[in-house]
Formats: C-alpha cells, structure tokens, sequence
C-alpha cells in the first residue's frame, strides 16, 4: 500500500472498489492550525467528468498498474463481449458497461484492461 502524496496526474488507484485515474491534485488548508489535506481529483477509465476526494497525506491507497490494449470485437452474447488480442491473437471473454454494450458491433475495435483476472472493455475505437 502506498500514502496519497505518492499520487500523481495519470496513476490509477481502487477508490470504492472501482479503478480510477488521477486527473490532479491539491494541496488544501483547514482548520484553525493549517492542518494541510490533499485533494484527490479523479474519474473512472470509463466515465467523463471529474470527482474529488479529501485525504490526509498518510491515507493508504492501492496503487494499481494497468495495461491498455486494443482488440476486435468477434461476438455479443447475454452480458459478455468475446474480444481477440490485436497483439497475442487470443480469444477473450470481457464485461463492457450497459451503455457502451449497446453501441458494440462485431468487427469493431475495443481498448481494453486485464485486472485480477477479468478483462473489461473502457471504450470503442474510432475509426
């Protein structure tokens, strides 16, 4: 585990079980002493918009490093989007948000992110 100041723009980390990305931070004073807080803006790799969190210096954070890939989307079915590797060519089974789910079709190109074992789709390539 990791302290908040070793947080910097671009570092992902779990807030609330999900992995989120660092867009800046802030150095912020309160109380009547100067007691100095950080404050943590951030956003999902899926979601636009920002939230921000207030944590002391010492707070533990999981710091979490992720990998992009792309891949091409082979088929829909249920829930889950089967997805082959642009680089190793494998087959794979991923999540994609309901929104997101919606707008996939077979033949399109997907960046995706492999954590502890589950592959999740965070958007559609253009073009």
């Amino acid at each position: 585990m990791s302290s908040a100041t070793e947080l910097q723009k671009g570092t992902c980390f779990m807030h609330n079980g999900e992995i989120v990305r660092v867009l800046r931070k802030e150095l912020v004073a309160y109380g009547t002493h100067s007691h100095s807080k950080l404050k943590i803006f951030f956003q999902g790799l899926s979601e636009k918009g920002e939230r921000s969190i207030n944590m002391h210096h010492t707070d533990k954070v999981e710091i979490v490093e992720i990998m992009r890939k792309t891949g091409q989307v082979i088929s829909k079915a249920n829930d889950k989007v089967q997805i082959m590797d642009n680089v190793s060519y494998e087959t794979l089974n991923a999540n994609a948000p309901k929104e997101l789910f919606s707008e996939l079709n077979e033949g399109d190109i997907v960046t995706f992110i492999e954590f502890k074992g589950a592959i999740e789709i965070i958007g559609k390539r253009q073009g």
